[in-house]
């Protein structure tokens, strides 16, 4: 493990995903504990990928919203790049909902509400996420407040091994079981393909599982393209109409 990163002392590993680890780190010029992002060496050495996932981070790093973790620094030192961001109490909601099972629909009306008011701001802004999924969401440990994680560098990291994700420009982006109809056709996406993977989400918050799985990536992403989702009721009576309504909507194709 590296021991220190341009100014940052590394303190411990957080996570690894497909592209890049995260750790915990020191930031001694403002007595501050970070989360610093790093592409794995394979493909730190790739100098497309390296001032692609540099350049998109500087975008992110222009967001500043209350569900939207801060991204505070972007460089690069010994030939590594990395990006230093907020580091969040918290716990993934993938295993949060492993943990506790279906979210009452209260609840996750409240929190599928602050990650809308997240992407609404990121899309005035002129971000799409592209990978909105319960992995790249911190829930608190309370279960009241999420933060979104990977805000316009989800093309390049990713912590789901399903990631249908490539180092070339053009290629197709994202996690299939939370991926729009566009998106797994390859097609260019805008702010409508965020709106469908939080439906996604939303629908997987509710009944316990994402309305499609498969034994591959090809097969769920064809589901997403075909078939229409089971609807919440019939796995969660109870669910207000209006809400499960309104989850359906955005998971029109």
């Amino acid at each position: 493990m590296i021991e220190r990163l341009d100014r940052y002392r590394i303190e411990g590993k957080l996570g690894e995903g497909a592209m890049a680890d995260v750790y915990r780190a020191h930031d001694p010029e403002i007595g501050r504990t970070v989360a610093i992002k790093v592409l794995k060496p394979e493909f730190a050495s790739n100098a497309d990928i390296g001032s692609r996932f540099l350049r998109e981070a500087r975008a992110a790093g222009a967001l500043s919203h209350a569900n939207i973790a801060t991204i505070y620094d972007v460089g690069e030192a010994d030939g590594i790049a990395y990006i230093a961001m907020e580091l969040v109490d918290g716990r993934p909601l993938d295993r949060w909902i492993a943990a506790n099972g279906r979210i009452p629909h209260e609840r996750t009306l409240h929190l599928a509400l602050q990650l809308a008011q997240a992407l609404g701001y990121a899309h005035s802004m002129g971000i799409v996420h592209r990978d909105v999924k319960p992995s790249n969401i911190l829930i608190s440990e309370d279960g009241k407040t999420v933060k979104l994680l990977d805000f316009g560098v989800a093309r390049m990291g990713d912590a789901d091994p399903s990631a249908l994700e490539r180092t070339q420009v053009g290629q197709l982006v994202g996690t299939p079981r939370y991926m729009s109809p566009e998106q797994a056709e390859g097609e260019a996406v805008d702010p409508r393909s965020d709106i469908y993977s939080l439906g996604v989400t939303a629908y997987q918050m509710l009944a316990g599982r994402p309305p499609f799985e498969g034994e591959t990536a090809l097969s769920i992403a064809v589901q997403h393209l075909k078939r229409d989702p089971e609807p919440l009721g019939d796995l969660r009576p109870g669910i207000p109409e209006p809400l499960a309504a309104m989850v359906h909507r955005m998971l029109e194709k």
